[in-house]
């Protein structure tokens, strides 16, 4: 499997946290529950920044010598992981809700300037054994079963 269509399948399913989150956070009455909304795509996130910087962003930088589109992603990845990290810490529902919105924001900029560049650019630069070995990282990280 290519790496970066492994990531993608990744991104699907915080696209869909993504709107989860969004909705839940005019619905949500309280701060715990809107926190507990947040969790699941907090949680995905803040591990995922880590498999793209080894499994693509790192390999990327070597084959190619430039860092490209990755010092906008790695300062969008700290970024995020930041906001996420402050987000539990806000003690008032209004207040939650104004950082979920730039937080989710943020993370759907990011998200989509991967899919159309860093994607992309990877394809561009690696060839397809390459990109299948480092699938084959992906896997391993993820615990994920491959076909050979």
């Amino acid at each position: 499997m290519d790496v970066t269509d492994a990531l993608l399948g990744e991104h699907g399913v915080f696209h869909l946290l993504v709107e989860q989150l969004d909705e839940a956070r005019t619905r949500c009455a309280t701060l715990p529950e809107l926190r507990a909304a947040a969790e699941p795509l907090a949680l995905a996130l803040l591990g995922h920044a880590r498999v793209e910087e080894e499994a693509l962003f790192q390999p990327y930088e070597r084959a190619t010598g430039s860092l490209g589109p990755l010092r906008c992603l790695r300062h969008e990845h700290e970024q995020i992981d930041h906001q996420l990290r402050t987000l539990f810490t806000v003690e008032d529902l209004d207040a939650m809700r104004a950082k979920v919105a730039a937080v989710l924001d943020l993370v759907r900029r990011h998200l989509a300037r991967e899919e159309e560049v860093m994607f992309t650019a990877a394809r561009q630069a690696l060839d397809d054994d390459r990109l299948r070995h480092l699938g084959a990282h992906w896997a391993r990280f993820r615990h994920v079963a491959l076909r050979e």
